[in-house]
């Protein structure tokens, strides 16, 4: 199997698209923080309920976990064949049967009985990247109950400013572990474009500003009758001075009402931040700036995922006049090598 590297590194976002190989489930599969706090959940809502799992890949692994805490009966709604098909092999192993496994997207399918909990770890490293709104939207109007527990039950995503050439050197290069899966989304989409990019490596101590909220999503019964948030106007003061080129956007996922949330930027999971570059490249900043921006989210061709916009400014603190800036990170289409950073790592032939 290939290896990730170490260190700090870039690679695409992954989750949008239908590129899930080996590698990439065992990744996921091996995320310990993150599978303590679905199994804990899903034993507490499981027993005794009808339960639905969007997106199951073909472990089935919270399927399963559903089953064995003594679920009534489970549905695995799995949008890749070649996944459901082995989903299908793994629950006859398992001999599993009250696991019934769809093939399908859950938006355009029909189930027997509405579902009392939805597991549904469509969560992208920007929280609603996968098309978590849209699905679960769908999901609580047409395949649960009313007061359906939702798990995860919230997912928010922070921005801050950030300096990507402060620790990627001059010139990035993506490692090319990762060059097929960038292939493999150009494909899916139906064309090149500036593809989202992740960082591993990094921590709280890369940002250059204090965060604001991007997105707030919440989920069945978790909600409370709050509706969530996307998008709006952040506020981002910068706290240590330099250049600064890009965003950074990360996410705090809550699995369940009062736990901890996992933090993708301080904890070792599988969700990692995502670098939403600059395109005009780096601004200076100092201590007491003010980085003020409109995001925007809107859902991409298909309806279903979102793409996100920022536009605004950077106002010096001693009154000088504002720089302004401008990113986006897109589901697909829109822009080829418009920001250093892509131009960087798309490198033409």
């Amino acid at each position: 199997m290939r290896a990730v590297p170490d260190g700090v590194y870039l690679c695409p976002s992954v989750g949008e698209y239908p590129v899930y190989d080996e590698l990439i489930y065992s990744v996921i599969s091996g995320d310990e923080q993150r599978n303590r706090l679905f199994r804990r959940a899903i034993a507490a809502a499981a027993p005794g309920a009808t339960v639905l799992e969007i997106g199951p890949g073909p472990d089935l692994l919270w399927t399963l976990a559903a089953a064995e805490a003594g679920a009534a009966r489970v549905y695995a709604v799995e949008v890749l064949a070649e996944s459901a098909r082995l989903a299908v092999e793994t629950a006859a192993r398992r001999g599993t049967a009250c696991v019934e496994v769809v093939t399908g997207e859950a938006t355009a399918l029909t189930l027997p009985e509405r579902a009392d909990v939805c597991v549904a770890e469509i969560v992208g490293c920007i929280g609603g990247a996968e098309g978590m709104a849209a699905v679960l939207g769908d999901a609580e109007r047409r395949h649960l109950v009313e007061g359906a527990q939702v798990i995860p039950a919230a997912v928010r995503t922070l921005v801050a400013a950030v300096s990507l050439a402060g620790v990627l050197g001059p010139e990035p290069v993506l490692a090319s572990v990762f060059g097929p899966y960038v292939e493999g989304i150009f494909r899916a989409v139906g064309g090149p474009f500036d593809v989202r990019f992740c960082l591993a490596g990094v921590g709280p101590e890369m940002l250059r500003s204090s965060p604001a909220v991007l997105e707030d999503l919440r989920f069945g019964a978790a909600r409370g009758g709050q509706p969530g948030s996307r998008g709006g106007d952040l506020r981002l003061e910068i706290t240590r001075g330099g250049p600064v080129d890009a965003l950074l956007a990360w996410i705090e996922l809550t699995v369940a009402p009062g736990d901890r949330p996992l933090d993708s930027l301080a904890d070792d999971t599988n969700w990692l931040p995502v670098c939403i570059p600059f395109a005009g490249g780096p601004v200076a900043a100092g201590p007491g700036d003010v980085l003020s921006v409109r995001a925007t989210v809107s859902e991409a061709a298909d309806g279903i995922h979102p793409e996100y916009f920022f536009r605004g400014e950077l106002a010096p603190a001693d009154g000088r006049p504002g720089v302004p800036v401008h990113a986006e990170s897109r589901f697909a289409g829109g822009p080829l090598r418009a920001t250093p950073l892509h131009r960087a790592l798309l490198r033409q032939p």
